[in-house]
């Protein structure tokens, strides 16, 4: 469901977030900057989104991509939104790897921050199948799809890892099964795609 988060009373245990960040870059090179792709929101912008009032207070967990070079400024924002760093979370190989000025950057990083405690639908059973099948690997390789769409295996293995948690994904690109929505670039799930025209 896409969800407006400006005007809601819902909260949510899990939120996972990919924003647009505004920083670096320069046209008119191989290595575009993100603006020329879709819309992009400064730091403060990106401060005053509420989400620290979709966010359970008592229980939510905000896992969150931020681009290495300004790890410090992702994670102030995180904490001005009302989170505490905990750890990467994921790490994705993209098969490919850009110019950088010091190395060739072929990773991106999802980061963990908590609020509260971790919701308690997490498995919590070591040596168990249930336990084994939660427990979700940190690195993943994948190929570069569209320009910065994270591939959905992400929002798979939290799911896994929290399945009965409320799941809001912020700067969606892919509606699915199971999650609320917030973007502007939304586009229908698989799934529902293929059922609107059975039924239309």
């Amino acid at each position: 469901m896409i969800i407006d988060i400006y005007n809601t009373t819902n909260q949510y245990e899990i939120i996972y977030a990919d924003p647009p960040w505004k920083y670096g870059g320069s046209g008119g090179t191989k290595w575009s900057p993100a603006s020329e792709y879709y819309q992009t929101m400064s730091f403060d912008e990106l401060k005053g989104l509420p989400v620290k009032q979709i966010s359970n207070p008592a229980s939510c967990l905000l896992f969150m991509w931020i681009p290495a070079p300004i790890i410090p400024q992702g994670i102030e924002l995180a904490e001005t939104w009302g989170f505490k760093y905990i750890t990467c979370g994921f790490v994705w190989y993209k098969k490919r790897a850009n110019v950088g000025n010091y190395t060739m950057s072929g990773c991106e990083q999802l980061f963990i921050f908590k609020r509260g405690k971790i919701p308690a639908d997490r498995v919590r059973n070591p040596g168990t199948i249930q336990w084994y099948e939660s427990s979700e690997s940190e690195v993943h390789i994948e190929s570069i799809t569209r320009h910065s769409a994270k591939p959905p295996e992400f929002a798979k293995r939290i799911k896994q890892m929290f399945p009965k948690s409320k799941c809001i994904e912020l700067f969606s690109r892919q509606e699915r099964i199971g999650w609320d929505h917030f973007g502007n670039e939304i586009l229908p799930a698989p799934k529902m795609t293929e059922m609107n025209e059975l039924l239309h």
